[in-house]
C-alpha cells in the first residue's frame, strides 16, 4: 500500500487516542469549570479531584460528580460563583455604565467589543491591571429619508489610568478625544478628566468631573457625570447616568438595566436617548 494512503488511515485510528489525551482542568475549589459533555448535556461547578481517566465535579446537585474523560467534549473557566440558588455570573463591564466611564479599568490582556444601538461599535483593551484603552465609531455615512448626507457621525478615543483600586473605591485619571460630524453640530474635543467609584462591583456610585483642554467648535465648559449601579438579581443589574454636558443647559440623564450572560451583557436604557447595547468580553484567565 502507498504511504500516502496508509497516513490517513493512521490518523483515523488514532483519533480516538488523541481524545483521551484531551487536558483536563487543574484541581480548584474556587474556579468555577463549565463542560460540555459528548451526550450535548453542560455541568457547572469546581473540580476538586482529577485523576488520568477523570475528573471529580462538585456542582450544585447534592454529591459530587465523576466525569469520565472521554465524556468531556470541551470546558472552559467561568467567571462567576455558584450559589444555592444558581450560577452568579461576575459583571465583566463594570469598566464603564452605558456610555459613561468608572474609576475601574480592564484588567491586563482583557478586551471586549460592543455595539450601540447597531451603528455605533467600541472595543476596550486592558494594557495592564492599571491601564485600559478604548475607541469608537460610527458605522457608515448616515443619510436621511431624502438621501442626503448627515454627516460622518461619531468617533472618540479615550484612554484611562486607575490610581488606586481598593475593595470599595477606585480612582481614576483619563484623556478622552471625540469628533463629532453630524448636521447640525459638527467638532472635536479634547478633555481630561478624574473619576471615583465608590461601592462594590455590584452595587457602585461613579462621579466624573472633566474639562476640555482643546475644543474646535464646542465651549470649554465642564462636564460631569454621575452614575450609579446596583445588582438586584443574579443577571440583572440597574443602572443610570446622568451628564452636565457643554453647550446644553438641561441634564442628560439614561436609566435602564444590563443582563449579565456568562461572557457577555446586554443593555437596554432610555431616557435623553434610546440604548441598546451587546458586548462580548475576553478576560485572561
Amino acid at each position: 500500500m502507498r504511504p500516502l494512503l496508509v497516513l490517513p488511515l493512521l490518523v483515523v485510528a488514532a483519533l480516538p487516542a488523541l481524545a483521551q489525551q484531551r487536558t483536563l482542568p487543574p484541581v480548584d475549589s474556587t474556579a468555577v469549570i463549565a463542560f460540555r459533555l459528548t451526550d450535548h448535556s453542560k455541568r457547572r461547578g469546581h473540580v476538586v479531584a482529577a485523576d488520568d481517566t477523570s475528573v471529580t465535579a462538585a456542582t450544585l446537585a447534592p454529591a459530587p460528580e465523576v466525569l469520565p474523560r472521554r465524556s468531556i467534549e470541551e470546558w472552559g473557566r467561568l467567571h462567576g460563583t455558584l450559589t444555592p440558588a444558581g450560577y452568579r455570573p461576575t459583571d465583566l463591564a463594570t469598566q464603564r455604565l452605558f456610555f459613561g466611564p468608572t474609576a475601574r479599568t480592564i484588567p491586563r490582556g482583557g478586551r471586549y467589543l460592543a455595539d450601540h444601538d447597531v451603528f455605533l461599535v467600541t472595543a476596550g483593551y486592558g494594557v495592564s491591571d492599571r491601564v485600559m484603552l478604548s475607541a469608537g465609531t460610527s458605522l457608515g455615512e448616515r443619510v436621511d429619508s431624502a438621501g442626503h448626507s448627515l454627516g460622518s457621525g461619531l468617533a472618540f478615543a479615550d484612554g484611562r489610568v486607575g490610581l488606586a483600586r481598593g475593595r470599595h473605591t477606585a480612582v481614576a485619571v483619563g484623556a478622552f478625544w471625540g469628533r463629532l460630524g453630524i448636521e447640525r453640530a459638527k467638532g472635536e474635543v479634547n478633555a481630561g478628566y478624574g473619576v471615583v467609584t465608590l461601592g462594590s462591583n455590584d452595587h457602585a456610585l461613579t462621579v466624573l468631573g472633566g474639562y476640555p483642554f482643546a475644543s474646535r467648535s464646542f465651549e470649554k465648559e465642564a462636564i460631569v457625570m454621575l452614575g450609579g449601579e446596583t445588582r438586584i438579581g443574579r443577571r440583572l443589574k440597574l443602572m443610570t447616568e446622568m451628564w452636565k454636558l457643554p453647550q446644553i443647559s438641561r441634564v442628560a440623564g439614561i436609566y435602564g438595566v444590563r443582563y449579565l450572560g456568562d461572557e457577555f451583557s446586554v443593555e437596554v436604557g432610555g431616557g435623553a436617548v434610546v440604548v441598546m447595547s451587546v458586548a462580548v468580553h475576553w478576560r485572561r484567565d
